[in-house]
């Protein structure tokens, strides 16, 4: 029987419990693509709180790959050292960080110079307009992503997570709603960016080093991403050395295929998905969406091959929720999924931040 409390190994990455601190924005932890202090005062409440692995908000790996100037960039010359220091204030408490890279592709909107941001294929009549990222530019990425994850390595971080879900670069060229190219990254082509990435990173950081991904089973839209193409595409990433999967869903599009799916009260909704890809391969599968309850995280981990339960908001509302549990207080997270602290103008649940702000 699989218990919460208990070390487990995703790939190369050894982690002191089964629960994940999935990449959260955090308001507040950067100004001009630059770490502020609040950064690393968020991370380390997290481990304080007792959580076995964080993994940031997505941080941009390139220029123009931003959606906003809140959003940290590792191409930022003081990145390294930055992180540095909250690398070490994490591991101090005996939890484990992974840098999520990301670049957002039409949603991007910190153009370092760029007139338009790109995606996979153009989008003349959005406003702003999106153009069609060329094949050159693609290398250059792939590259960049390598180069990223190299540089978090050496500044201490214990892994990177590539994001490959939600509507991102990476999660467009996936999904057929935005992916209309005839080249060979278009139709059955559209995860070679993804493998290309991976094979970038893995050759620059070496064989040992944790890599994992964030990716959608299902995108929440009429035309997404299918669970066969899903299935492939991960079954692929196992055949090549991914140390860890996690499963997410939503596109983004609109309301209706956001990955936090609104203000929904059931827990595991990505649950099904994680259990179906977790029987056809041997890597170490994560389950995100909506946990709340000790209970239902248990029966998920004994319900199938699920190695570990990440969570988001929960963790936003109560970053020393893992070690309440631990101390043996089983009450379900107070978090009651309004979503509104994406709303809130620093890193916080909005109804405590507006509750302190009214005392």
């Amino acid at each position: 029987m699989k218990k919460i409390f208990e070390t487990v190994s995703l790939g190369n990455l050894t982690i002191k419990n089964r629960l994940v601190r999935s990449a959260t924005m955090e308001v507040g932890g950067a100004k001009d693509g630059c770490i502020t202090p609040a950064l690393g005062d968020i991370y380390e409440e997290l481990s304080v709180g007792g959580v076995g692995l964080i993994i940031t908000g997505m941080m941009g790996v390139a220029p123009n790959s931003c959606v906003n100037s809140g959003m940290t960039k590792i191409y930022a010359p003081e990145f390294s050292d930055a992180f540095a220091k909250i690398a070490e204030r994490v591991h101090e408490h005996g939890s484990k960080i992974v840098v999520q890279l990301g670049h957002c592709g039409v949603k991007s909107r910190e153009l370092d110079g760029a007139d338009v941001a790109f995606g996979p294929s153009s989008i003349p009549d959005r406003t702003p307009p999106v153009r069609e990222i060329t094949k050159e530019e693609i290398a250059d990425l792939v590259k960049a992503y390598g180069a990223a994850a190299l540089k978090c390595k050496e500044a201490g971080a214990d892994g990177v997570q590539i994001h490959a879900a939600h509507g991102y670069l990476l999660s467009e060229f996936l999904s057929p709603i935005y992916n209309k190219r005839t080249d060979e990254y278009g139709g059955e082509g559209r995860a070679k960016i993804l493998f290309e990435v991976y094979d970038e990173i893995r050759r620059q950081v070496g064989a040992d080093y944790p890599i994992l991904v964030k990716i959608n089973g299902d995108d929440i839209a009429p035309g997404g991403v299918s669970e066969e193409e899903f299935t492939k595409n991960c079954e692929e990433l196992a055949r090549r050395g991914i140390d860890a999967i996690e499963v997410s869903c939503g596109i983004a599009i609109d309301k209706t295929s956001n990955s936090t799916q609104g203000s929904r009260q059931d827990e595991a909704y990505n649950a099904p998905m994680a259990n179906r890809l977790a029987q056809k391969i041997n890597t170490a599968i994560i389950s995100v969406g909506g946990y709340r309850s000790i209970e239902k995280i248990e029966e998920v981990l004994n319900g199938g091959n699920i190695a570990a339960i990440s969570m988001c908001r929960a963790l936003i509302r109560e970053p020393g929720l893992p070690k309440r549990w631990e101390a043996g207080d089983r009450k379900k997270a107070a978090c009651v999924a309004c979503s509104r602290c994406f709303a809130s103008s620093k890193h916080g649940c909005y109804l405590l931040l507006n509750s302190a702000a009214e005392k």
